[in-house]
């Protein structure tokens, strides 16, 4: 007996009445895959785009808070995540401008990374962990224009009894706000602030020395002034370097002996790729970028003296920014001293 589904179930007359040829099959139009397809994913979108939207108006102000509360975490994880957040929201905000939430004139995230600073300063965390975390927090207080706010959280950063690095970063992020205000005319720190910057100055440490040379140019005020002299006979080559750049920077010459050595150090190149290269390129640039700044303020022997320096790097230097930044000093020069 057959089962159900056996050939015996097929009878004749059925299998006549199977076309041999069956109709050949369609291929799917264009325009039926987009009905199937594309037009419900771009409903999909549509309605994930406007949950997206009022989810990011409703929550984006508070966005920094969570990153905030995240970084004083104990899991040195969730933490390291908070800090990549806020320095990716940070520069985000800065790019679209006046279409950002203006997180860099904002008082309140301002007072709370400032007061995290000082908590973690008065616990006196000595991990290398530690340092790394108060480093990273003086740093970001310097993309802030709050320095009222800011200021009293980096000037205790920067005392002798915290960590290399963190001293580092405070002294920078001074720099760089003030650097970035004075640009932008929106005013500077307190002068009363450079007596921090003169005592810092005096350090044993020839790296805060430097940062301490370089930022004491941004208040020209007559006792940075004074410093910054003191500071050309420094010890150390980098400290001198800075203290001549910085005088140069308000139009003042007492840095000329300097310059003249940094612009020869371009006829002994240093070891390709090595650490000295690095140095000498960055010297080489500021120098020039002084030497152009101080060409109305010079003696004619001063002048020609710069220009004897000047003239064969802008011919022969190996690095082509370096002759670019050559050739604009030399012009500079030479426009106030026609040879």
């Amino acid at each position: 007996m057959s089962g159900p589904g056996s050939d015996s179930d097929v009878s004749d007359s059925d299998v006549a009445q199977i076309p041999e040829d069956l109709p050949p099959v369609q291929p799917p139009s264009a325009g039926f895959l987009v009905q199937l397809f594309v037009v419900p994913g771009l409903i999909v979108a549509a309605i994930f785009g406007v949950w997206l939207l009022f989810g990011k108006l409703a929550t984006g102000d508070q966005d920094w808070r969570g990153l905030v509360v995240e970084l004083q975490h104990q899991n040195p994880h969730r933490r390291g995540r908070a800090e990549l957040g806020l320095a990716q929201m940070l520069n985000a905000d800065q790019r679209r401008g006046a279409d950002g939430q203006h997180l860099s004139t904002n008082p309140e995230l301002g007072q709370a990374l400032a007061d995290v600073l000082l908590t973690e300063l008065k616990r006196g965390g000595q991990s290398p962990e530690d340092f790394n975390y108060q480093a990273f927090l003086a740093r970001t207080l310097g993309l802030l224009d709050l320095p009222e706010v800011v200021l009293p959280a980096l000037r205790q950063a920067m005392q002798p009894e915290y960590d290399r690095e963190v001293r580092k970063n405070a002294i920078g992020s001074i720099a760089v706000m003030t650097d970035r205000m004075t640009t932008n005319g929106t005013g500077a720190p307190s002068d009363a602030f450079v007596a921090e910057l003169l005592t810092a100055s005096t350090d044993g440490d020839p790296l805060i020395r430097q940062l301490s040379a370089y930022t004491l140019g941004l208040f020209p005020q007559p006792l940075a002034g004074e410093r910054l002299e003191v500071l050309l006979g420094d010890t150390d080559a980098d400290t001198r370097i800075n203290a001549a750049i910085a005088l140069a920077r308000n139009g003042d010459n007492r840095g000329f002996g300097v310059l003249c050595d940094v612009l020869q150090l371009a006829s002994r190149p240093p070891t390709p790729g090595s650490a000295d290269e690095y140095e000498q390129f960055v010297s080489l640039k500021n120098g020039l970028a002084a030497a152009e700044r101080l060409a109305g303020k010079l003696t004619a022997s001063q002048r020609d003296e710069l220009i004897g320096l000047v003239q064969p790097i802008a011919k022969d230097y190996r690095e082509p920014k370096i002759r670019i930044a050559a050739q604009s000093a030399l012009s500079a020069l030479q426009a106030v001293s026609p040879r």
